[in-house]
């Protein structure tokens, strides 16, 4: 004998059918669109992080080139002041600016600290990237104390060439930072050439120099690094 179910009951099972895939389908919806936009919102962060970072890189080469150019100078102007070479007067005026030259890194945080604010570091879902990250940009606070005993070598050395001789300074080729002081070749040659405490201020700076080189390449290396990591996750 056969029973069949009321027509009410198939109707009921079918509009409960209806209803759970409805909702299983609206939440699959909505759950796909938080994965897109975050995905997408991911992706913004990680584009302009590596745009932060390559400027960064770009800062910290100009900064090695012209600390090489210091030290080279360093170098020269002890050989000369112990009278183991000789230099034209414009020669001379171009070591002496450049043996002057310190620079700044301003590096770039806006991103980092934009997603720190707004606690959206998880946005960065390669963990051991992020770790990475965040350990660089930690580093990033030894460069003011770089940069505050490049300028106290710098006051030093321009208080020493300011008691030997005249300054004339070119404020119109600002760019070129080893043409920016000249001081006067011939007093230089006559009133400081042979002062110990300048050949020895002089050798103090061309370790510095070389730090400071030092750490602006371990810096761009480790830029290197995390920028190519950040590209594979763009």
């Amino acid at each position: 004998m056969e029973i069949h179910k009321p027509k009410f009951v198939t109707g009921f099972i079918e509009e409960i059918l209806v209803i759970v895939i409805g909702i299983s389908l609206a939440v699959t919806a909505e759950r796909l669109v938080e994965y897109f936009q975050h995905h997408k919102e991911a992706k913004g962060v990680v584009r302009r992080m590596i745009t932060e970072l390559r400027r960064d890189s770009s800062d910290l080469a100009y900064n090695i080139k012209y600390h090489k150019k210091a030290m080279n100078a360093d170098s020269i102007l002890t050989r000369w002041s112990k009278r183991e070479i000789e230099l034209t007067p414009d020669s001379l005026s171009v070591n002496v600016s450049r043996s002057l030259v310190f620079t700044f890194f301003a590096s770039s945080t806006a991103e980092i600290e934009a997603l720190k604010g707004a606690g959206k570091l998880y946005l960065i879902e390669n963990h051991e990237l992020l770790s990475n990250i965040l350990k660089h940009y930690d580093r990033y606070n030894d460069f003011k104390i770089t940069t505050d005993i490049s300028i106290d070598f710098s006051n030093r050395l321009s208080n020493i060439y300011k008691e030997h001789a005249s300054l004339n300074t070119n404020i119109s080729n600002l760019q070129n930072l080893e043409r920016v002081y000249k001081f006067n070749p011939q007093e230089l040659e006559r009133n400081l050439r042979g002062n110990k405490m300048y050949e020895n201020l002089l050798q103090e700076k061309r370790v510095y120099d070389a730090f400071v080189i030092g750490q602006s390449q371990d810096a761009l290396k480790r830029l290197t690094k995390i920028t190519s990591a950040l590209m594979i996750e763009e």
